[in-house]
């Protein structure tokens, strides 16, 4: 199965409690800057934020060539750290986000380390650049949400 290992970094113009709260409830369903490019779905009782919480993570949910994955957290620092195991779904691996604090601003790191898990996801990857596929969803994300804590 092809391996996918992509970080991808932006400064958005807030506190990273500040992000780090935006992530939170993006993932939560509370807000919804991500879309169209990605959409989440809580699943179970452990409430966003805290180690065990499990979420669906729908890519391009308005797209006839989407892509899911079912993630949990695995290890929680606030406002520094989150680590996910990536454990269903077309991919299966892990991912780290991070927020820095770099001149009042925050330096947001994503990783996305996994591997295929979809036959036909398999399949098309020497014709499409997985890697690039989720840089820009990761992009776009972080546009969204620079945008939207200004507008905040």
């Amino acid at each position: 199965m092809p391996k996918i290992d992509v970080t991808d970094e932006a400064v958005i113009n807030a506190p990273p409690s500040a992000v780090y709260k935006a992530f939170i409830e993006e993932v939560a369903g509370k807000t919804h800057w991500w879309m169209p490019a990605l959409a989440f779905h809580l699943k179970g009782d452990v409430p966003m934020g805290k180690e065990g919480a499990v979420f669906d993570i729908i890519a391009h949910p308005e797209s006839r060539m989407k892509g899911k994955f079912s993630c949990r957290l695995r290890k929680v620092e606030e406002a520094k750290r989150v680590e996910v195991d990536i454990f269903a779904g077309d991919c299966i691996g892990n991912g780290l986000w991070t927020f820095q604090e770099v001149d009042g601003k925050t330096k947001v790191a994503i990783r996305f380390n996994v591997r295929t898990n979809n036959v036909l996801m398999s399949l098309f990857s020497p014709f499409v650049d997985l890697a690039k596929n989720h840089s820009e969803a990761i992009q776009h994300g972080y546009r969204a949400c620079n945008s939207y804590l200004c507008e905040k």
